[in-house]
């Protein structure tokens, strides 16, 4: 978490980093590896500044969050001529794989990588918050020594893989042919949590309210459907965001504000103002 913390605010007076190279040329990329457990690599790299000190090495931080990879895995998958398990720096052609390797899997990072409850899943979802309190939208002050105690991560266990449908079916017509399409497969596809990351306000006033959701916490800040009484309601948002919004409690509208409702129910799609 201290690593993470001091990539997410640089005026954070603790300084986790090692490094086990000498002199180091402007420009030159560093690959980020943090100490969790499995050990991890960050898929953004870093470069050396003016002062040339690889603990102070800039990162241009991507419209979307960098992602943290197993570095086991990834050295065992890419099969690299030198393990960067086992040596500081790499040359040559081990260099261009482990940075084309790295650029690849930032391309194919998705939101089952933030589930279960390690040490590699908890910085990536501290990685994803971008220092923002998910229930308040408040951001940490991470320049105080005591940063880490002001933050509540909140995990999420992986779901279990579902029934495989059989693969020999006995009905003798084809179902789409008489059977109506259902109105609820206009309905968004909400789950029953989602990691995030919260302040200690926000985490005592779930911890107070009796929610272990984060998602229904989250969803009790809005108002419930007039008709169906569901707490799945998302407010509508307009502008053109950076990244896609993943937040399951809004409901993206494009640019334009064409007088629409305030409010849409995820659970019977009745909308209203």
């Amino acid at each position: 978490m201290d690593a993470v913390i001091s990539l997410l605010d640089s005026r954070w007076p603790y300084r986790p980093w090692r490094y086990g190279f000498g002199e180091a040329q402007i420009g030159d990329p560093v690959a980020i590896v943090l100490d969790t457990d499995p050990p991890s690599v960050m898929t953004e790299l870093a470069t050396i500044g003016a002062d040339g000190r690889p603990d102070l090495a800039l990162m241009r931080w991507p419209h979307t969050t960098p992602g943290l990879i197993d570095l086991a895995t990834l050295a065992i998958v890419c099969n690299f001529s030198e393990d960067p398990r086992n040596t500081w720096v790499l040359r040559g052609g081990a260099a261009a794989q482990m940075e084309s390797a790295l650029t690849e899997c930032g391309y194919r990072l998705d939101e089952s990588m933030r589930l279960g409850r390690s040490e590699i899943a908890a910085a990536r979802i501290l990685l994803h918050s971008v220092g923002e309190c998910l229930g308040c939208r408040d951001a940490f002050d991470f320049t105080t020594e005591d940063a880490r105690d002001a933050v509540y991560i909140h995990m999420v266990d992986t779901p279990q893989r579902q029934t495989a449908l059989p693969v020999v079916r006995t009905e003798r017509y084809a179902s789409y042919l008489y059977d109506s399409t259902p109105e609820s497969w206009l309905l968004p596809e909400i789950p029953a949590d989602i990691p995030g990351v919260l302040c200690r306000r926000c985490e005592q006033s779930m911890r107070e309210e009796g929610f272990t959701s984060l998602l229904d916490f989250r969803f009790a800040r809005h108002p419930k459907c007039p008709r169906c009484r569901a707490n799945r309601t998302r407010k509508a948002m307009y502008g053109e965001p950076s990244g896609p919004i993943r937040e399951p409690w809004l409901d993206p509208r494009g640019c334009v504000q064409r007088g629409e409702h305030v409010w849409t129910c995820g659970a019977c799609g009745l909308e209203w103002w």
